[in-house]
């Protein structure tokens, strides 16, 4: 020690030790170490959500030193995305991130019966945040606040407090309370309310790099089988979010499981076993995966604009080349080469016309399963609803699955029915009109989509609105004509034949000779139909007469054609031909 430099004593009693309790300190939350990159749930920047976990860290972090910063109101962020896309994960990441405590509310505990208690409870939750201040309070579910109990008004007192409990700071405070909200239906959020938030950050559906990243981290610590790609597994999944992955790695492994308990105890094996057999853990082979997707694709094909890559070959066509070549060069092209078409000048509606049976949906599936992009069917009537709104709501809602789902065919099924020539329509409300001119502002906003198409069918052309047949819009028109001559009715027929087992005797050029001269591509498939219930009937008898067995393959023979033959009718009459050569003419004309 230096003369002259006074220091302070201690007195240290070494047999009492006395605890004095003064209160709690508020304070950072200390950070983790040792996160690892392949822990998925862990993980500071996860697989997919990284960029909005970065716009939330950028859009928070200038409100955690309010006193240098002197911003006037709380940092609130409204945070969108599809049911299961991360929300929450992602805010938990910016927690870690900011070593901030997480302080979670759900908004439907909040609704109460009258307005006064779910007010009471609204300033009840910003009451406790601050408690645990600095801390994020997570607003669950937030357009579920400020509307009435049907669902159909807006509470104005409640509004206004929430409003007020986002704008208005308490000076008082060292430490911040950042407020999230977080919504699956931004459009159902009320304005004032939406208005109150400083900052809006959108979780996008995940691209195909984004859908490999997230399958990559989640499959970290799951054997897969050597077959197993990723990359083809990411092309396949379009639009799905994490949510849907989680489930996929549940189906899966369950399949997984069911799979190699039928191989090794078809007998089954008791619950300790069972036990024993999951904790060692099994690969997961790629028709594990496939049989996961079908299920998933089955569950979610009960909304309207379900995706799903189709499963039908160009040899389930037959004839129909020069519309083939046509359709592929509208929508293979741009895919192919993204480089040529960088104007944007690239057609994106397509408009399929003709009699019914010709084959126009099986077209554009054999389009979508050639190009390996999701094919969104949507038949028309389906769209309509008797809300005001909802029907405009619908249309929007099958873009924006599309844009998701991206590269994406969206297929209008019976066009004429979804939108017809306005001013025409009967309802008093005016609800098609609306539709339509939803429908004509949708595919003017998909110049800037390039990898979205539309085509569309329909038996009825003349019915359509003209303003869908401009260029722009439905600007490729093709007419699916039936097959009048022999050797394109032989191409069907083959393709349609080309999974069934013919007797050796069959002739597929006699058996075309026996029908009328024009078919339709369901024409013929009904004669296929009827032949396989001849053979179907046959097989029946001879088994109960002992002369065959179940389990013999069913095989069709020429008798069998001939029978189905002699009862063909022409779906389409000379009339009905006569009147769509007529359109034809006109369209081809215009």
């Amino acid at each position: 020690m230096v003369e002259g430099e006074q220091s302070e004593g201690y007195l240290v009693d070494t047999q009492n030790t006395s605890l004095y309790l003064v209160g709690s300190t508020n304070s950072t939350v200390p950070s983790a170490p040792g996160y690892s990159s392949n822990e998925f749930w862990s993980s500071l920047s996860p697989a997919g959500l990284c960029e909005v976990v970065k716009q939330l860290c950028d859009a928070l972090r200038p409100h955690l030193h309010r006193r240098a910063s002197a911003l006037s109101s709380v940092g609130s962020v409204l945070l969108s995305g599809p049911s299961g896309s991360g929300k929450l994960m992602a805010v938990r990441a910016v927690c870690s991130c900011l070593n901030l405590h997480l302080f979670k509310v759900d908004c439907v505990s909040l609704c109460s019966d009258t307005s006064a208690a779910t007010e009471e409870k609204v300033q009840m939750a910003f009451s406790q945040a601050q408690q645990y201040q600095p801390c994020v309070l997570l607003l669950k579910d937030i357009e579920v606040l400020g509307r009435e109990r049907d669902g159909l008004g807006e509470d104005a007192r409640v509004i206004a407090t929430l409003r007020q409990l986002l704008l208005d700071t308490d000076p008082a405070l060292s430490h911040p309370v950042l407020v999230i909200g977080t919504t699956s239906k931004p459009q159902n959020v009320p304005t004032d309310v939406q208005t109150a938030f400083l900052h809006e950050v959108k979780i996008e559906a995940p691209s195909e790099e984004q859908r490999r990243l997230m399958l990559s981290m989640l499959t970290a610590s799951l054997p897969l089988g050597k077959e197993v790609s990723l990359s083809k597994l990411a092309r396949r999944t379009a639009g799905f979010v994490l949510g849907d992955f989680c489930a996929l790695l549940s189906h899966s492994s369950r399949a997984a499981c069911t799979r190699i308990q039928a191989l090794s105890f078809p007998g089954g094996l008791s619950e300790e076993v069972e036990r024993d057999f999951c904790t060692a853990g099994f690969p997961v082979l790629e028709e594990d995966f496939s049989a996961a997707l079908e299920q998933l694709h089955d569950a979610h094909s009960q909304a309207v604009g379900a995706p799903k890559i189709p499963s039908v070959s160009w040899q389930d066509v037959g004839g129909l080349q020069e519309v083939k070549k046509e359709i592929l060069d509208t929508i293979q092209l741009p895919l192919e080469h993204p480089e040529l078409l960088s104007l944007g000048l690239c057609r994106s509606g397509l408009l399929l016309y003709g009699p019914p049976g010709t084959g126009k949906t099986l077209l554009a599936k054999a389009v979508a399963t050639t190009c390996t992009m999701t094919f969104l069917s949507v038949k028309g009537p389906e769209l309509i609803n008797m809300y005001v709104g909802q029907s405009e709501e619908n249309v929007r809602n099958v873009f924006a699955r599309a844009r998701a789902a991206a590269p994406c065919i969206i297929f209008f099924d019976e066009l004429d029915s979804l939108a017809p020539s306005r001013g025409r329509s009967g309802d008093s409300g005016g609800v098609m009109d609306r539709v339509v001119s939803q429908l004509l502002a949708e595919l003017d906003g998909l110049h800037s989509t390039r990898e979205v198409f539309v085509i569309g069918a329909t038996n009825r052309p003349d019915l359509l609105d003209p303003a869908l047949l401009r260029p722009g819009r439905f600007d490729k028109l093709v007419y699916v004509g039936i097959s009048e001559d022999r050797e394109s009715q032989l191409q069907v027929l083959s393709a349609v034949t080309r999974r069934f087992k013919l007797d050796p005797s069959v002739n597929l050029t006699t058996i075309l000779e026996k029908c009328p001269a024009q078919l339709t591509g369901a024409d013929i498939y009904a004669l296929c139909s009827d032949a396989m219930m001849c053979a179907v009937k046959r097989k029946v008898e001879w088994i109960e007469e002992g002369l065959d067995t179940e389990k013999s393959a069913l095989i069709l023979t020429m008798e069998d054609f001939l029978q189905a033959a002699a009862r063909l009718q022409p779906s389409v009459s000379e009339q009905e031909l006569l009147r769509y050569r007529l359109i034809q003419q006109k369209f081809a004309a215009s």
